[in-house]
C-alpha cells in the first residue's frame, strides 16, 4: 500500500518513537522517466563521458527533487535543493559561485532628490462644467426623499 503525499505528511506528523515502523508505513515511491526525454538523452551523454561530473549529478539531484514536487511530496532538507539549484544557474551564466559579493559604499552626504508626484489619470470622464450640472439633481433627490416622509 503506497501513501499519497498528503497521507505521508500526516503519517510523519505523528511521533513514532521507532524510525523502521516510519519507513514501513511510508514505503517506496516510483520514480518514472521518459527516456526520450533531451534532458535525460544530455545526462546519458555527460554521464558517460565523465562519470564524477558534478554538474551532471546536480541536475540529476535538481531533477529528482523537482518530480518529488511537482507531485505534491515534501523535500526534507530544501537548503540542498535551493544550493544545488544556485550552483546550476551560476555554471549556465558562467559566473563563479564563490566570488566574494563586493559590498558597495554609499556615500552619507549625498541628499535624496524628491520626485515630483506623477499625474495620476482619472478614471472619472466628467468634467467641472458636468459636476456642476450633477449638484441639483443630487438637492432634488433629497427634496423628494424628504416629501416621502
Amino acid at each position: 500500500m503506497r501513501y499519497t503525499p498528503q497521507q505521508e505528511r500526516v503519517v510523519r506528523a505523528q511521533s513514532f518513537q521507532d524510525k523502521t515502523q516510519l519507513n514501513m508505513m511510508i514505503g517506496r515511491r516510483t520514480l518514472e522517466l521518459n527516456p526520450d526525454h533531451p534532458v535525460i538523452k544530455d545526462l546519458l551523454v555527460k554521464v558517460n563521458e565523465d562519470k564524477a561530473d558534478t554538474n551532471a549529478e546536480d541536475t540529476a539531484v535538481v531533477l529528482f527533487q523537482a518530480a518529488m514536487l511537482d507531485s505534491g511530496y515534501e523535500i526534507l532538507d530544501p537548503h540542498t535543493l535551493v544550493k544545488k539549484v544556485y550552483s546550476l544557474m551560476s555554471q549556465s551564466l558562467g559566473v563563479d559561485p564563490n566570488t566574494p559579493v563586493a559590498e558597495v559604499e554609499v556615500p552619507e552626504d549625498e541628499e535624496e532628490v524628491e520626485e515630483p508626484p506623477a499625474e495620476e489619470e482619472s478614471d472619472d470622464s466628467t468634467t467641472i462644467g458636468e459636476e456642476e450640472e450633477l449638484e441639483p439633481d443630487n438637492e432634488m433627490s433629497k427634496e423628494s426623499e424628504d416629501e416621502e416622509l
